[in-house]
């Protein structure tokens, strides 16, 4: 993500742009996201990115908004802020990650496929409560001295606002 924010338009292995590359990862990076939110997402995985933009409304933060599909049940949206540690190249400071919408009885649910990426982004929801699953992720602490085994899930928790 330093590499997107000082030089956004870079050209990668393949010739294609930092962008794609950065899609192809979150595709992923979804996956792996997804089985630790909400048991009703179950079934839900990330079958490639459609659409991705990234800004940085400040500096070290940056949001990446998409769409992403979901298997073959259609789309959704997602949007991940991403706060960038200047002391450690390895972890972010804090991930916040969103993905899907709620349906009118509040049940996750995913967007027709023949909807304009754009306009599922136009579409997404604007608070947490009402996006399908809304974690927050950080990363273990740096002077951990307690051995653990393997986690289970990445360090996080569920939040509402």
């Amino acid at each position: 993500m330093r590499t997107w924010r000082d030089t956004p338009d870079a050209i990668v292995e393949d010739g294609r742009t930092l962008l794609e590359e950065i899609s192809g990862l979150l595709e992923f990076y979804i996956c792996g996201c997804i089985p630790y939110g909400p048991r009703n997402l179950g079934g839900w995985w990330s079958d490639g990115v459609i659409h991705l933009e990234i800004v940085e409304p400040i500096p070290d933060r940056l949001k990446l908004l998409g769409v992403t599909w979901i298997g073959s049940r259609g789309i959704a949206p997602f949007e991940i802020d991403l706060e960038l540690d200047p002391n450690d190249e390895i972890y972010f400071a804090k991930t916040i990650f969103r993905i899907g919408t709620l349906d009118n009885r509040g049940l996750p649910t995913v967007c027709n496929r023949n909807l304009a990426p754009t306009r599922v982004l136009e579409t997404r929801p604007r608070y947490n409560r009402d996006w399908a699953m809304a974690v927050e992720l950080t990363p273990p602490p740096q002077n951990a001295t307690e051995r653990s085994d393997a986690p289970k899930s990445p360090v996080g928790r569920e939040f509402d606002s």
